[in-house]
C-alpha cells in the first residue's frame, strides 16, 4: 500500500513539474525615477521578484546602503538582495539619502510592462504601451534614461539576486579596531545576463567569465574590496545562485 502511495504521488510530482514548464516565461514591469541627486529603475517579473538598480551623484558608504535599503525592504518587502546601490563616478556631493529613498519609490510605484533587451553588453528598457525608451544600463553599470537599442536578445526570465557580506581573513586584532565586510552582489535577469556589483574602485575579478556580465563598482559601499580568497569565493558563489 505504501508502495502505491509513494508511486501515485511520484506521479503527481512528475505532472506538477509539466506543467510548470509550460507556464509562459516571467515578463517584465519597469519605471525609472530620477529626483536631485539620485535616480533608480524598478524591475519586477511576473512572479513579483524585483530589483532595484539606484545611483546618486555621491558616494555610497556601508551606512548609507544599510540606511536606504532598510526602509526600502520595510515599505515594499524587497529582499536586500535585490537592491543596489551604487555612485555614479560623476560628482561627489554629500549623501543625501533621502533622494535615494525618494527615487526608489517613485519608480516602483510606476513600474508598468516594460521589454528588456541585453544589447551592446548592457540593457535596455522599453515601455510596452508605447515603445517609449524607459533606461538604459551601461557595461559599467551605468543608469541612464535615455541611450536605448532596438536590437539585442529580449529577457523573459526570472529576476535572481544574492548578496553577501565577505569579512576578509586577518591576524590578531586590537581593542578598537575595526574589522570591515565588503558586500558582494549579483542580480540576475534570466538566463541572460547578470549585474555583479562590487564596492569602491573594483576590477572583475580574476577567473570571472564576462560573457553576459553587467559589472558595478562602487556599489554598496565606497571602499574597495581586498585582494583576497575569500572575496573570491564569494564572488562566485553570487554568481553560481544567479545564473
Amino acid at each position: 500500500m505504501r508502495r502505491r502511495s509513494w508511486r501515485r504521488l511520484a506521479g503527481y510530482i512528475a505532472i506538477e513539474l509539466t506543467a510548470a514548464a509550460l507556464v509562459p516565461a516571467a515578463s517584465y514591469r519597469a519605471a525609472v525615477a530620477n529626483v536631485n541627486t539620485a535616480r533608480a529603475l524598478a524591475l519586477q517579473d511576473s512572479r513579483g521578484n524585483t530589483a532595484i538598480l539606484a545611483q546618486a551623484e555621491f558616494r555610497i558608504t556601508q551606512a548609507v546602503a544599510d540606511l536606504v535599503s532598510v526602509q526600502i525592504m520595510r515599505q515594499f518587502e524587497i529582499d536586500r538582495a535585490g537592491i543596489l546601490l551604487r555612485w555614479s563616478g560623476i560628482g561627489n556631493r554629500p549623501a543625501q539619502p533621502e533622494d535615494l529613498l525618494a527615487a526608489i519609490t517613485e519608480a516602483v510605484a510606476l513600474a508598468k510592462p516594460a521589454v528588456v533587451r541585453y544589447t551592446h553588453r548592457g540593457l535596455t528598457v522599453e515601455a510596452v504601451e508605447d515603445k517609449a525608451c524607459v533606461a538604459s544600463v551601461s557595461p559599467d553599470g551605468n543608469l541612464g534614461l535615455g541611450g536605448c537599442w532596438e536590437d539585442g536578445t529580449e529577457i523573459t526570465g526570472e529576476i535572481r539576486a544574492a548578496l553577501q557580506m565577505v569579512e576578509p581573513a586577518h591576524g590578531l586584532m586590537r581593542r578598537g579596531d575595526t574589522l570591515r565586510s565588503f558586500p558582494v552582489q549579483a542580480i540576475g535577469l534570466g538566463k541572460v545576463v547578470t549585474i555583479l556589483a562590487l564596492s569602491g574602485e573594483a576590477t572583475i575579478p580574476e577567473g570571472v567569465n564576462p560573457r553576459g556580465l553587467i559589472f558595478a563598482p562602487f556599489s554598496n559601499e565606497s571602499i574597495p574590496p581586498p585582494r583576497d580568497t575569500r572575496f573570491n569565493a564569494a564572488v562566485q558563489k553570487v554568481l553560481a545562485r544567479t545564473k
